[in-house]
């Protein structure tokens, strides 16, 4: 090896790696305030330049010359501050995962990709049925998937991205009405009342109509048993499987068994059932008539999708005009064997990778570790400005150093030359 061309070399490749360097804090720099963004991280490492045979001043072997290269690794494990948004649309994960996003709305027909970046927005587009909605995506443009409610609101989480389905929400959505099946009555019957008493019970009947059920209690001096009625709002016949109900010395109720009343109504749409629970009703002295403390039944009327917002399990929730709220979607967290070999894209989302090896999905509260779910807030960058100021001074002074090694080479030469003259 000539020894000026060995120079050469060495720091022509230091000036390279330390720009290259140099770019990597500038671009960490740059993504300070860019949600989710992971470090990256220039880590320098020996590189042959060139093997002299020997022997050579006192080498009796080949001797090798070293210069230095740049890998660079992304430190996307690393978890970042959670700062909060107040928007029930923004989530953030707390520990390990990523959210599951696909470049195309439809089946999963695009590329998927995972984001940590879960500042939400909806995409307006016309649905199947000719109705409007809005498909969730990421900033970047991504559309977000998730596992489809079933019916009765439980979840089928298969651990395969292609049982994913777009999170997509229907502006005129509606939850069906649902006739009362069972009505509780919290309250006291003022003991020694005479006459009839009458205390409402709201209900929903078949049609999804609101009603009143009317009950009345009527006592016989101090008699412990009251005669008990009832009448509707639409005038429909009620029938009652007990016309008496009693109350022990104590004044808890003794009969019927449990306070359980099956209530009849017979209206034009056929009759209907409901369950009467009367065990949390009294009969104490004091003020005349029936007292209400609380009154509880299972029926509504239906309803209008008013608003959307997540839950820290990651279901999306809609809320409806009638109160009622009914689980639509729940996103999966996605998780690798190697989070930091995943290839990371423009738009704050990464590609699965050789390195990374292949996602397992798995919802938040099954999965073995920690990873929770925070509403209403961001994963910020894990970028710190002091380190990258540190590390910014080293590559400048390295590359100057390297510069002026190369300067000196370059006069050496001039010198070797003019003696040749």
């Amino acid at each position: 090896m000539s020894g000026l061309t060995g120079i050469f070399n060495t720091s022509v490749q230091g000036m390279n790696t330390y720009a290259h360097a140099l770019s990597v804090v500038s671009t960490n720099i740059d993504n300070v305030s860019t949600t989710s963004y992971k470090t990256e991280t220039a880590n320098f490492e020996t590189l042959l330049n060139d093997v002299n045979p020997g022997p050579n001043n006192g080498h009796i072997g080949p001797k090798n010359f070293l210069a230095v290269k740049v890998i660079d690794t992304r430190n996307v494990d690393k978890q970042g501050q959670i700062g909060t948004t107040d928007r029930t649309m923004d989530l953030a994960i707390n520990g390990r995962g990523f959210i599951v996003t696909n470049t195309a709305s439809t089946g999963g027909s695009g590329t998927w990709q995972y984001t940590r970046d879960g500042s939400f927005k909806g995409q307006a587009v016309t649905l199947p049925d000719g109705s409007t909605g809005s498909l969730l995506t990421t900033t970047n443009g991504n559309f977000v998937y998730g596992w489809p409610a079933n019916p009765d609101g439980t979840f089928t989480q298969t651990n395969n991205v292609q049982a994913l389905v777009p999170v997509q929400v229907a502006t005129n959505s509606t939850v069906p009405s649902q006739a009362t099946t069972n009505i509780s009555l919290q309250g006291n019957v003022a003991a020694g009342t005479t006459g009839r008493e009458p205390v409402s019970l709201p209900y929903v009947d078949a049609n999804g109509t609101s009603q009143t059920l009317t009950l009345g209690f009527t006592g016989v001096g101090n008699s412990t048993v009251w005669g008990v009625d009832g009448s509707t709002s639409s005038g429909a016949t009620v029938s009652l499987s007990t016309p008496t109900v009693a109350f022990n010395s104590s004044g808890a109720m003794s009969s019927p068994t449990g306070g359980q009343v099956q209530v009849t109504i017979n209206d034009a749409a056929g009759p209907q059932t409901i369950n009467l629970d009367l065990a949390k009703l009294t009969s104490f002295g004091g003020s005349s008539g029936v007292t209400v403390q609380q009154v509880q039944q299972d029926g509504f009327i239906s309803g209008v999708l008013q608003n959307t917002y997540f839950t820290s399990s990651g279901v999306l929730m809609g809320s409806y005009s009638n109160h009622e709220t009914k689980a639509l979607y729940q996103l999966p967290v996605a998780s690798f064997p190697n989070d930091n070999g995943l290839n990371a894209l423009q738009g704050n989302v990464y590609a699965q990778s050789q390195a990374s090896g292949a996602p397992t999905l798995q919802a938040i509260g099954n999965s073995p570790t920690s990873t929770q779910f925070v509403v209403g807030a961001l994963e910020q960058s894990t970028v710190d400005l002091s380190d990258q100021f540190a590390k910014m001074i080293v590559a400048q002074r390295a590359y100057t150093s390297s510069s002026k090694v190369l300067t000196t080479a370059d006069e050496m030469t001039q010198a070797v030359r003019d003696l040749i003259r």
